[in-house]
């Protein structure tokens, strides 16, 4: 995975995240993903796992994130091909 900034500058990064609701969401990756600050050994994440991650750090950026849509769209790109997992994050 490549991240850029706004003056077009990319770097290949593990993890990421970008938009309004990234200060809410980068804490968790780091600390879930990234493994940063922990002293238990870090283990390669499960397709399933990583799903589930995506999916609360969005729901924790809708809560409290205005700018947050209503819905997420999760694309697993594999040799076979790509997978799409849609995810409702509001009922209200």
């Amino acid at each position: 995975m490549y991240g850029y900034d706004a003056v077009g500058s990319f770097k290949r990064d593990e993890y990421g995240a970008m938009g309004s609701g990234q200060n809410f969401v980068m804490p968790i990756l780091d600390n879930l993903v990234g493994h940063k600050n922990r002293n238990d050994p870090k283990k390669p994440l499960t397709e399933e796992e990583a799903i589930s991650i995506v999916k609360e750090v969005f729901i924790i950026a809708a809560e409290r994130d205005i700018h947050t849509g209503d819905c997420v769209e999760i694309k697993v790109i594999k040799k076979s091909g790509i997978e799409l997992h849609t995810f409702e994050l509001k009922a209200d």
